[in-house]
């Protein structure tokens, strides 16, 4: 006998440590950045920072492009091209 447990959504959802867009990551990145330059003891954050931040841009400039439509009140999002090792790497980091 065996069991398949699958976890809920709302649990799926709860452990979900991916961040939701590559600005979350660029906000993450000013903030490091900025208490390494303020916080002399903390200045090897600032370089951390500015790498954050450029990671950041090219996970923006490397987001899957996605047409949305709405049906029945409900959103759909259609990939029109097949996922490729940047798209998967990019949804395996961010929700959306």
């Amino acid at each position: 006998m065996s069991f398949n447990y699958s976890p809920s959504p709302q649990s799926r959802r709860q452990t979900d440590l991916r961040l939701e867009s590559p600005a979350q990551l660029a906000i993450v990145a000013v903030v490091v950045w900025l208490v390494g330059v303020f916080i002399h003891p903390l200045a090897v954050l600032a370089p951390l920072g500015v790498l954050l931040l450029v990671l950041a841009g090219l996970a923006y400039v490397l987001r899957p492009k996605t047409q949305t439509m709405y049906w029945r009140g409900r959103r759909i999002d259609l990939n029109e091209h097949p996922a490729g090792p940047a798209q998967r790497l990019y949804r395996q980091v961010f929700k959306r």
